[in-house]
Parts: C-alpha cells; structure tokens; sequence
C-alpha cells in the first residue's frame, strides 16, 4: 500500500482533482456538482460493486478500492501526545464504512452531532449501517462542513478504476481519460535499453547493447501474454498492471522494472519487434 501519492504519478488522481477536470471539459458543471456524485458512488457502493472491478485476474485492493490518508497504525516511538493529523499517516484502501466512521470520528458529519445519533450509536448493525449510507449517499455534497469536503476531497482512486466506473455509469469520459498520458517534452520518453544473447543462428554470442534487463522481464512478458490470451479486450493499462503485480508476488523489488516501463513496453510485449 502506497505511504504517499506523488501528484504526479498519472496512475491514480484525488477525487477533488478529478472533479476539477472533469468540470472543466463539462461547460456548466461545477466541481463540486462532480464531488456530489462521486460522494454519491462511494456511499452507495458503486465504488465496490462486481461491475466497476478492474482487475481482471489478480484481485488488488489498491487499484479497485477508494484510498484514503489516514493515521498509520501506532509505532513504539510515536508520541502519545501528538493530535492524530499531525502523528505519521499513509494511503489505505477502504471501504464507504471506514469513510462514513472517519467522518463520525472527525465530527464532519452534516448538521448536528446529535441529528445522526440515531444511527452513528449503533453502527455494528448491518441494517443500521446501510440506512446510515444511504442518508449520506442522498445528503447534498454543499450540505457537508468544511472538514468533509477535505476528507472527501483527498481521496484517491486509481485512474483505471475511475475510467472503469464512468463507463459503467455510460457518463462521456474527460480529456485526461480519454487519451494516452502526454509525455513531458524536457524528459522525452527512451527506447528501452536491453542486454539480449542472441540464440538465433549466425548470430551467437552478439549482444544488444544497453543495460541489462531486469530479472523479472521474461517473466512479465509470459504473464502479459497469457492474460491477453485469455481476454484479449482488456486494455493494455490493466494488462500492464495485472502482470508487473504479478510478479512483484515471484521476485524481489530489486528484479523488478517499473510499472511504467512496462507500460511503455506493452506494443512491443504483444506485437513483437518491428
């Protein structure tokens, strides 16, 4: 699970940020007319329902669950007497009842504190959990305090997951999911470097020149493949995921090529050389 999430790694997007953009290729929708649904999707469940799990073969919490900030759990040295946003904190995938609990427990619920005792009390009841979510799922976002919308804000979802649920909910994917990440034209993007043993005849003992390739890489090539093999619609993002987190289970990180690497590596892994 991810301590931290760069506000560059194109792999995942805070909900406030999505709003932002989605509300920007909208003409008059507001981000937090965005924020009411997304809040909406997440206390109803749609955020954990069969339909909108993008993972085809290995299930991963990280990429299909809502991620959230929250504190780390207690270390011997950590000082008792910090207030819990200042002691260390890390992203963790939840559910909408770890949400709904942290806003019980940060006092960001909408109104009084005594206006949902009725069913904040007795929260170990299923019944009385979804009547709980439900009220939340149909509170308009504008009617949440300050504290809410930060919270609710800065949750996390991988952009894969994103893209998976708009399609679900047949909305019209924004710019940012609709097309390949640009790449920044200070850091262009470099053709991978291997170190290859041709086996191939009149050829022996000739290598490719470059780095040699990360142990792993065979590996992922053969999971790429087979997962392909078995579904051949799924997009090469999810392709690229499914098999890096794969083999992060078989070699040490060490072995391993970036997730992105592999991305960039996809055309070649199920096309084969030009």
């Amino acid at each position: 699970m991810p301590t931290h999430i760069s506000p560059l790694d194109l792999n995942f997007i805070s909900l406030k940020r999505a709003a932002l953009l989605i509300a920007k290729d909208r003409a008059g929708v507001e981000p937090d007319e965005i924020m009411d649904l997304f809040k909406h999707a997440l206390f109803a469940g749609e955020f954990e329902c069969k339909e909108t799990n993008v993972a085809a073969e290995f299930r991963s919490e990280e990429i299909n669950l809502p991620l959230i900030r929250i504190e780390t759990p207690p270390a011997q040295r950590m000082l008792p007497r910090l207030a819990p946003e200042h002691r260390p904190q890390q992203f963790f995938a939840v559910r909408a009842a770890t949400v709904g609990e942290i806003l019980v427990e940060r006092e960001a619920l909408p109104g009084r504190p005594e206006d949902w005792s009725a069913l904040t009390v007795f929260l170990g009841n299923q019944q009385i959990i979804d009547d709980f979510h439900h009220a939340l799922a149909h509170t308009p976002y504008e009617a949440f305090p300050t504290e809410a919308h930060a919270i609710l804000g800065d949750i996390h979802l991988s952009r894969l997951k994103l893209r998976t649920w708009m399609d679900y909910k047949r909305y019209d994917l924004p710019a940012f999911l609709n097309r390949p990440a640009p790449v920044s034209p200070q850091l262009p993007a470099r053709p991978a470097l291997r170190l290859v043993h041709s086996r191939t005849e009149g050829t022996a003992g000739k290598m490719q020149r470059g780095r040699p390739r990360k142990a792993a890489w065979a590996r992922i090539e053969a999971l790429v493949r087979e997962l392909y093999a078995a579904n051949p619609e799924t997009p090469r993002g999810v392709l690229a995921f499914d098999a890096h987190k794969a083999a992060t289970r078989e070699f040490d990180e060490k072995d391993l090529p970036s997730l992105e690497t592999v991305q960039r590596q996809m055309k070649h892994l199920l096309e084969g050389d030009d």
